[in-house]
């Protein structure tokens, strides 16, 4: 049976398993986002742009495999425009 899972690339952390297939995944790595920025703002901090890169792999016979990848940037709209208006 083939199931989905997403890593943190760096970390090497496993942040959600057992999603029945790749829509499933993409709506996991939605909700992530979702809860990282909303605890963020819940602490009163500011995203102070992180990026993250996620790996989507697919699970088969106990056998990993990478098959998609996911940057999550929070904070890229944070920054007020600096620039004077013309």
């Amino acid at each position: 049976m083939t199931s989905y899972q997403l890593r943190d690339t760096t970390t090497r952390q496993l942040l959600a398993r057992d999603l029945a297939d790749f829509a499933a995944a993409e709506t996991a790595l939605d909700r992530l986002d979702d809860e990282l920025a909303h605890d963020l703002e819940a602490n009163g901090e500011g995203a102070g742009r992180i990026r993250l890169r996620l790996d989507v792999e697919r699970v088969t016979d106990g056998v990993t495999e990478t098959v998609g990848h996911h940057v999550l940037l929070l904070g890229v709209d944070d920054v007020p425009d600096l620039l004077p208006a013309v």
